[in-house]
């Protein structure tokens, strides 16, 4: 059985943002580092507080 809902979704307060060509998300001390398929990478204040895989959604604090 295929359960795919489409893209996993960043939630942080009321902000969203898909992560469609993510291909890993790194905690680290305070932030949160997303590498992309195509090797570029962002950091994002925040803490992981919750991945929902129900929802398709990864929840930062």
């Amino acid at each position: 059985m295929c359960l795919d809902n489409g893209p996993l979704l960043l939630v942080q307060g009321d902000k969203e943002r898909t992560l469609d060509n993510v291909a890993s998300l790194l905690p680290l001390d305070g932030k949160v580092k997303l590498v992309d398929v195509f090797g570029k990478i962002e950091e994002i204040a925040g803490k992981i507080e919750e991945i929902d895989l129900l929802n398709n959604r990864i929840v930062l604090a």
